[in-house]
This record gives structure tokens, C-alpha cells and sequence, in this order.
């Protein structure tokens, strides 16, 4: 094995556990293994991995794909790649790409955002019709900046903009000879969308290393990928809208909804809210409507015809179809656009007021929602397929992937090489089993997990569990809200500085904070739901600006995972509680699941208990994040120090089991 090349990397000394790791992704890169690495926060992983992954890949003509699962964490892939080319004067090319339509300039409607499908259409549309200047025009002069220089995708974006340049055509023509592309995990793990930019930058899986960043977001990634919903209540909208375009469509429509309350009832019947349903029941039922119809179709064709009708409304807004369009369409495409251009979603005329431009987006969204649920239905990958009637009034279908391996596993048998590592990827056999990567599903590569112990100093961190405390749900109730509120209190009269409290849902803040001491509360900081973006850095701003603040926020939210917590902001966190599962019929499934190919023990740990851990890990984990900084960690659960739970923490994680955590926290902060 080579060994490390210490001027490539751009920082002056190179921590225990970093080397450590370098070596091993080294190891992994030249013997394309996978390595699956639990890296405690600090340890510097992004540097520790791009450096001898990217030594090897110029070396040996690969390409290296560094995922994310979020925005923040593009920027920290391309400030660390800058550095490396900056120190260690390499030439190499590196190219930052998020999703086609957030690089799209002429994006206005937040639909193109949440679908795919419609922003495609619209994409191919302008292309074809040349209605867009950016894809027409080609400007080497724009290549060459984002070839030589390594640019956050926010700069290649308004670089190309202002030379009117295509911003992600751009970007995947550069990527089609660079030595990093940072990227999102769907250009992966999607298919459709791998498929795609593969062929359009000219590589095969074999010539990838692929680094995933953050990887313990991975498995949900995937699921949500092959997962939707829907409700009765969109149903009944997308028939509504549809009503006087497609009567035969709007009939389909209804019977669709017939098929809902075929399902309410049976749901009533068993006295349950909640019942499976077999992914041929709804096919089968669909079919026997559609046969029945004036003009028959199959079930694709009644997908594919609520697709185009949705697609179809942003061309129904122009005043007429011209020479140069009018064979672009197909005869059911003319004949959706003719009655479109006759509906009152129409743009043109008086009913292009912004009162029926936000009724046209609505008609759309309900519609292709429709579409796209009954695409993904027929998937033959194995879900967890239930309908829902915990809100009686508007039921809702279902559907979710239960095994995010079929996958994943087969993309890791074929790149060349994979590193996976997180803060939280623990403990690292789950990881493997659930992404399926285990000698039993990829034959030929090495598997080899690590779990390395942070470098910084361990009486900068102390760990307590709580006594007597919890959110156990059987022990819930005012009395106990008041005992943590009470404490948190408590601890919080003693942190000098910042400090958040994380609980496991927004109703248990709601109930807890109503209780905490005036001192807590005239401090606070609450994360709301369904708070934007903007809303979201404001409050972390506040909280970075002010001495002693205290932020109240959920565990699995922004404030718990991604986000950096610069210069030591946060002295104290609590997390209170375990943010587990209700035991709804998908969480059992997916348990029984786990079960049925692991064992009844690995099947609770990995269905159930696993998963809320790791959004305590997280939570716990923005404390620390250099080598200077202090931080308290009260774990407000007495089942931390109890099996199992104790069992899934990291082995790091040497915890001190009191009732006087404010004792403690007060001698933390006097030493």
C-alpha cells in the first residue's frame, strides 16, 4: 500500500484518527474495496477522503463522485478541494452540480421544483421549440473559468447565467472530463437519473470511486425515492380540475376514488385504521374500471394521459400553437391542448390574472400527483403498501420501499471503489446489512468496516444520563413534562454561553416548553414548524449573536443534522427523549421486515431502534467541531443507560448516570 502523501494535504498536522482513515480509504481506493467508517465529528473526514481518493484517481483515470445529501455540505466538499489544489499545486478538475432545475434560470414555478416530470416537459419543450437562449448558446470561454477554477455551484450558476450560458449543461460538460464531481446522492442512487448523467459525461460505474458523505442519511434517501402518498382528498381535487377537459378521465378519476371508500370501509369493518393493501388489488380494481369505459385503455395509458394533461397546461397558456410546434404533438397531445386552450386555466385573454395562475399551479400539482402515485405503484420492488385512516375524513394510499439494498448493493458491486462514512455511522454492520453491502451480496470486493475514536480531548466533552427523566410514552403527562422542564432549568442556570435543547417532536416541545422557568424561556429560541429557509438562518444567527441564548428544537430537524455550529456556539445540549416511531403498520412492517431476514433481535434494532439513535447521535454531535471547543451533553432519558439502548451508542460515549446533572454541568464549566 502507498503511503500517505503528506504534501498533498493542506493542513499542517494530521490528526491520530485522520491518518488512521486516510490510510484505510487509501487501502480501499487501490484495492477497490468498501469501506464503511463511523468518523466522530472533528476527525476532518471530507479532507481525509478526497485527498488520497483524488491522488489515486488522477493517477489511474477515475473519476471521483463525492455525494451530500444537502447544500451545506457541496460548499465544505469545494472549500476542501480548493485547498488541496491550492497547497499541494495539483491540477485537477472539479465541478459542483446540484439538481437540473435548481440550476435552470428560467425556473419561476415552484412546481418545476417539486416535479420533475413537469420541469422536464418544460425543459425538452423550450429546447425543442429553441424558446431557450441558454441552451442554445455555447461559450468555451465560460468552460475554461469552471475547468481551471473550482466554483461553488452558486458561482458557476451566476457565471454562466450573466454570459447566458445553460448553467448545468455547463456543468456536465465540464464533468465530463473532471477528477471530482461533488454532486447529490440521486445522481447515484436514482436510476433514471444516474442512467442519464453516466451517459451524458461518458462513464461507466466502473470508472467511480464513490465517496458517500453523510451516509447514514443513505437508506431513507433511497426509500423516500421509491415512496409516495396519496390522499382522497387530492384525488377528489385532480377530478374536479379535470372536469370539463377529460369527462372520460374525470370518470376514471371518480372511480379512483370509489376505490378509496371500497378500502374505508374494509379498514371499518376490521376496526382498524389502518390495513395492508396488495399492490395488484389497486392495479387489478383500476383495470376493471378502465375496461369498462366508452373508449377502454390500460392502466398505463390512463398514467401516461394524466401526465401529459399536466404537462400540458403550461403550453395551453399561449395564445395559439404555431407552424414551427404544431408537430411536436401527438394526436392525444392535441387534442389535451385543444380543450386545455378552451378551459379556464388557459392564460391567455382576462384569465391571466395571478388569481388563475395559482388555481392552474393547484389543478396541476393535484393532478400529476395522482399520476405520479399510481406511476410509482406498480413498481415490483418489495414495499410496505397501506392505507391510512388515521385522519378519517381524508384517508390516504401508501407506499414505501422496504429494502434499500436492491439498489444500492448493485452499484456498490460495480464502482470501483465506495467509501461511506459519517459521525453517526454506527454501529457500521447495520449500515452494511441494510445497504447490502455483505459478502453474501456483492462477491469479489472486500468489506471492512471501521469505527474510529475522536481526536480531541475527552475532557473536552462530558456525557450525562439522566435519572428518573423521560418520554417514554406510557410515562408521559404533565407531572413528567414539569420534572424535565424543571431540570432542564436547571442545567441551563449553570452553561456560560449557548445551548440547545432538542426534543422528539414539535407536540413534546410544545408541552415541555410551556413549562420551563421564566430565566429558560425569556432565552428562548424556538424552531417552528414548517419554518423556510430564511426563517431558519435567522434563528441561527440569533442564537450565534447572542450570549446565553438557548435553542428549543426537534431531533431529525435542520438544527439537529448538517448544520455547522461555528466557533463553539453551543457550550450545553440536551437532548430529551428518544425520538422513536409510533408503532404504526409500516414501522412493524419494516421491523417484521428486518426480522424475517436478520432475526427478531437485529429486526427491532434495525427497524426500530436504530434509526431514532442516530437522530439522538446527530443531535448530540453539534457541540464539538474543533479542537478548542467544550461542550456538555445530557442525554434527558434514563433508557440511555439501560439495555438495549445503552448498547447502541458509540463506544466512545463513556457516560456518567445521575440525577445532579446540574452539578455536574456546573463543574464542567468551572474547570
Amino acid at each position: 500500500m502507498t503511503e500517505p502523501n503528506a504534501s498533498n494535504f493542506p493542513f499542517p498536522a494530521i490528526r491520530a484518527g485522520q491518518r488512521e482513515f486516510m490510510e484505510d480509504v487509501r487501502d480501499s481506493v487501490e484495492s477497490e474495496k468498501i469501506l464503511i467508517a463511523h468518523a466522530p465529528t472533528g476527525i476532518g473526514k471530507t479532507v481525509a477522503a478526497l485527498v488520497p481518493a483524488l491522488q489515486y484517481a488522477l493517477g489511474n483515470e477515475k473519476t471521483v463522485f463525492f455525494l451530500t445529501s444537502k447544500r451545506s455540505q457541496h460548499k465544505i466538499a469545494i472549500d476542501t478541494l480548493r485547498l488541496i489544489k491550492q497547497h499541494a499545486k495539483l491540477n485537477f478538475v472539479a465541478v459542483d452540480v446540484t439538481s437540473k432545475q435548481s440550476m435552470c434560470p428560467r425556473v419561476t414555478s415552484p412546481l418545476y421544483q417539486e416535479y420533475y416530470s413537469l420541469f422536464n416537459e418544460f425543459c425538452k419543450s423550450e429546447q425543442k421549440n429553441k424558446r431557450c437562449r441558454y441552451s442554445l448558446k455555447n461559450d468555451e470561454e465560460a468552460l475554461r473559468r469552471i475547468r481551471d477554477d473550482i466554483l461553488h455551484v452558486e458561482e458557476l450558476y451566476g457565471w454562466c447565467t450573466g454570459r447566458g450560458v445553460c448553467p448545468y449543461k455547463a456543468a456536465l460538460e465540464v464533468a465530463e472530463r473532471a477528477d471530482v464531481v461533488v454532486c447529490d446522492y440521486n445522481y447515484l442512487f436514482s436510476p433514471d437519473i444516474a442512467e442519464m448523467v453516466l451517459e451524458k459525461i461518458e462513464a461507466g460505474l466502473d470508472d467511480l470511486i464513490v465517496i458517500v458523505d453523510e451516509a447514514h442519511n443513505l437508506p431513507d434517501r433511497i426509500r423516500n425515492n421509491l415512496s409516495n402518498t396519496l390522499r382522497m382528498s387530492t384525488v377528489t381535487s385532480a377530478a374536479r380540475e379535470i372536469r370539463y377537459i377529460d369527462r372520460e378521465m374525470y370518470g376514471n378519476l371518480m372511480e379512483l376514488e370509489k376505490i378509496f371508500t371500497k378500502l374505508a370501509l374494509e379498514a371499518s369493518k376490521n376496526k382498524a385504521v389502518e390495513i395492508a393493501v396488495e399492490r395488484d388489488f389497486l392495479l387489478e380494481e383500476m383495470e376493471k374500471v378502465l375496461r369498462r369505459r366508452i373508449e377502454a385503455i390500460s392502466y398505463d395509458d390512463f398514467v401516461n394521459t394524466l401526465q401529459s394533461i399536466a404537462e400540458k397546461f403550461e403550453t395551453a397558456g399561449e395564445a395559439k400553437t404555431t407552424e414551427s410546434t404544431k408537430d411536436v404533438f401527438s394526436a392525444e397531445e392535441k387534442r389535451i391542448l385543444k380543450t386545455l386552450k378552451k378551459s379556464r386555466y388557459s392564460v391567455s385573454g382576462t384569465t391571466g390574472s395571478p388569481r388563475y395562475k395559482k388555481e392552474k399551479e393547484a389543478a396541476q400539482r393535484n393532478i400529476v400527483s395522482v399520476a405520479e402515485f399510481l406511476d410509482g405503484w406498480r413498481t415490483r420492488e418489495k414495499c410496505v403498501r397501506i392505507f391510512s385512516l388515521v385522519q378519517r375524513e381524508n384517508p390516504m394510499l401508501y407506499f414505501k420501499l422496504l429494502d434499500p439494498s436492491v439498489i444500492s448493493a448493485p452499484i456498490f458491486a460495480r464502482v470501483h471503489a465506495t467509501i461511506m462514512m459519517s459521525g453517526t455511522l454506527c454501529p457500521t454492520e447495520m449500515y452494511a446489512d441494510v445497504l447490502g453491502a455483505t459478502p453474501a451480496r456483492i462477491k469479489g470486493k472486500e468489506i471492512v468496516m471501521r469505527e474510529y475514536r475522536s481526536p480531541f480531548p475527552e475532557e473536552n466533552r462530558q456525557i450525562v444520563v439522566t435519572k428518573e427523566l423521560t418520554t417514554k410514552y406510557t410515562e408521559r403527562g404533565e407531572e413528567m413534562y414539569m420534572k424535565v422542564a424543571e431540570k432542564i432549568g436547571e442545567v441551563a442556570q449553570y452553561v456560560k454561553g449557548g445551548m440547545a435543547v432538542f426534543f422528539p417532536s414539535y407536540a413534546l416541545l410544545k408541552s415541555i416548553a410551556a413549562h420551563l422557568p421564566e430565566d429558560v424561556s425569556s432565552r428562548a429560541l424556538v424552531e417552528r414548524r414548517k419554518m423556510n429557509k430564511g426563517e431558519k438562518n435567522r434563528l441561527y444567527e440569533s442564537l450565534r449573536d447572542t450570549t446565553g441564548g438557548i435553542l428549543l428544537a426537534v431531533q431529525g430537524g435542520s438544527f439537529s443534522e448538517g448544520l455547522d455550529y461555528e466557533s463553539n456556539t453551543l457550550k450545553a445540549i440536551i437532548v430529551v427523549g428518544v425520538p422513536l416511531s409510533p408503532p404504526t403498520l409500516d414501522v412493524k412492517t419494516i421491523e417484521g421486515y428486518y426480522t424475517g431476514k436478520y432475526g427478531s433481535e437485529k429486526g427491532r434494532l434495525y427497524g426500530y431502534l436504530y434509526p431514532a439513535v442516530t437522530k439522538v447521535l446527530q443531535a448530540a454531535g453539534r457541540g464539538i467541531r474543533s479542537e478548542q471547543d467544550r461542550c456538555i451533553i445530557v442525554l434527558m432519558d434514563y433508557r440511555f443507560a439501560q439495555f438495549p439502548y445503552k448498547n447502541c451508542l458509540p463506544s466512545d460515549y463513556n457516560v456518567t448516570f445521575t440525577d445532579r446533572a446540574e452539578v455536574l454541568c456546573r463543574n464542567f464549566f468551572l474547570t
